[in-house]
């Protein structure tokens, strides 16, 4: 939990009521923190790692919200705990994790005491809005070839171990379409494509 940028500005009994409750985790690549429709009982408190939340549609498919990683906070995972409603969402470890379980109970009571915390979560709502805002301006403006180019670009390594599948996920399409896209990509040299495997060239 030291590692929070919150928690050297917390209140002592504040930091000793996180530090009391708190529940290391180690979780390994590609397992469901929660599922859509899940009433969460602890928020988890991410120090290792990127977690991508998605949102199924009643077709079926999938569409990403947002990413989160090490030092934040999924926004999901904290609004269905304190408030013990459904999750909207689905998160899924995209990598292997390392975190902190803490129950809801203690979190809900931190964020009512402590301004400090409080700032931090507001200050996660508005990192969820902004990419979210982002990504509706690059449905809305860019053609899905470009979002996907971009999409790869982002990445700094050269080899991606990704389903078509779930790139469609991401990028809110079908693997199909993905899938047509990337053997473009192949053909003007800019990808090589194997099973469930993507390199940039």
């Amino acid at each position: 939990m030291i590692s929070f940028s919150f928690f050297d500005k917390l209140e002592q009994k504040s930091k000793e009521a996180l530090l009391e409750v708190a529940v290391f985790m180690k979780i390994p690549a590609g397992m469901q923190l929660y599922s859509q429709g899940d009433i969460c009982e602890d928020v988890l408190f991410l120090t290792k790692g990127r977690v991508r939340v998605t949102r199924q549609h009643e077709n079926g498919q999938s569409v990403l919200l947002y990413y989160f990683e090490h030092g934040e906070q999924c926004n999901v995972n904290f609004t269905a705990a304190l408030n013990s409603a459904p999750a909207v969402g689905t998160a899924i470890a995209e990598t292997d994790l390392e975190g902190f379980d803490v129950p809801a109970v203690v979190v809900a009571r931190l964020f009512i005491e402590d301004k400090e915390f409080q700032s931090y979560v507001f200050d996660q709502y508005i990192r969820r809005i902004e990419f979210m805002a982002t990504m509706i301006e690059d449905i809305r403006f860019l053609s899905l070839d470009t979002r996907l180019l971009h999409w790869l670009q982002e990445h700094d390594e050269k080899t991606l171990h990704i389903s078509h599948e779930e790139i469609g996920t991401i990028l809110g399409t079908s693997r199909e379409v993905v899938s047509k896209i990337l053997k473009t990509f192949e053909k003007n040299q800019i990808v090589k494509l194997s099973r469930k495997k993507i390199e940039i060239l």
